[in-house]
């Protein structure tokens, strides 16, 4: 890959987790969750979600319905059980932002 691809490549996936909200100790208190947890999930949101087409933000549908929407997803990202878990974590608590 030529210097430039690879910088216009981490530009872009710089640029699609800037629209990611981070979590805080406030978003874990509140979703009684690890702040770690959401963290990580966030980073999967970006890498496993990512791959195929614009990571979805977290209020693109109600925290109720993203269980179901991950359940569509999960077997085409190839997520295991706990990444699939740590990304509905993280789109859940973080849906009302």
């Amino acid at each position: 890959m030529s210097r430039v691809a690879f910088v216009l490549t981490l530009g872009l996936l710089t640029a699609c987790g800037a629209s990611l909200p981070t979590a805080t100790a406030n978003d874990a208190s509140r979703a009684h969750v690890e702040l770690a947890d959401l963290q990580h999930g966030r980073s999967l949101v970006i890498s496993k979600c990512g791959n195929c087409h614009s990571p979805p933000r977290p209020s693109d549908h109600a925290a109720t319905e993203w269980p179901e929407k991950l359940d569509e997803m999960s077997a085409r990202a190839h997520l295991d059980f706990m990444q699939r878990r740590l990304i509905e974590e993280y789109l859940v608590a973080m849906a009302g932002h």
